[in-house]
């Protein structure tokens, strides 16, 4: 009868056991636990919107309104909904990002919110990166396709960069595409860690003076 008593107490505990990593993952269960989890859920992501504000929901839940700071966050995805607060019958949309927080990393959103799906700035965050360089990385990615990259004022290459070495520290960044409006921003490189950055262009509104340009030349012709 013991050695019944035991057994059925342990195929218990194992379920438990199993229930618990079922519901609870374990990188979840231990950022819940008190001490550690101060230890455990220390990313932060910073989400801010220019002319005007937006609704912020992460992981579905509702965060309020830009400009938002989510600290003690636990590593893992999330996904990143933003809606701009406008009258009703406006032609904004609501836009998603899937955003990967690091341990010990920050992650930043800085978005304009245009009519239709149009979107002006960045995103960043860190993905860790085995190396030893003592280096760190560099990945650039835009809405267009025809964009000239600068790293420190250096053109480096058109469209987008995948994976590129440098020094540790702080670095400018400038994106040029015809049509689009330019972006520059600061960013922070760091050791053993790939930096990706989403770039979202705006394009430039064409005038009236430049379409009576247009259309005098085509007349011309």
């Amino acid at each position: 009868m013991k050695k019944l008593k035991t057994a059925i107490i342990i195929i218990l505990i194992v379920l438990l056991i199993s229930g618990l990593f079922y519901f609870f993952p374990p990188k979840k269960l231990v950022g819940k636990l008190p001490f550690l989890n101060k230890f455990y859920n220390n990313t932060t992501i910073e989400i801010v919107t220019q002319k005007g504000k937006a609704k912020v929901w992460i992981d579905g839940k509702d965060y309020g309104e830009t400009p938002v700071t989510v600290e003690d966050l636990p590593e893992g995805k999330y996904l990143v909904e933003m809606e701009k607060i406008a009258p009703k019958d406006t032609f904004y949309k609501k836009h998603s990002f899937n955003v990967e927080l690091s341990k010990n990393t920050s992650a930043r959103i800085d978005i304009e919110i245009a009519p239709e799906d149009l979107l002006h700035g960045t995103i960043l965050y860190y993905s860790p990166i085995r190396t030893s360089t003592g280096k760190g990385y560099l990945t650039v990615t835009g809405n267009s396709k025809d964009s000239k990259i600068y790293i420190n004022s250096d053109f480096i290459n058109r469209s987008e960069l995948a994976n590129i070495e440098l020094d540790i520290g702080e670095h400018q960044i400038r994106v040029e595409s015809d049509g689009y409006e330019e972006i520059e921003i600061p960013v922070f490189v760091r050791e053993d860690y790939q930096l990706n950055l989403k770039i979202y262009q705006l394009p430039i509104p064409i005038s009236l003076d430049v379409l009576e340009e247009v259309n005098n030349e085509q007349s011309e012709v």
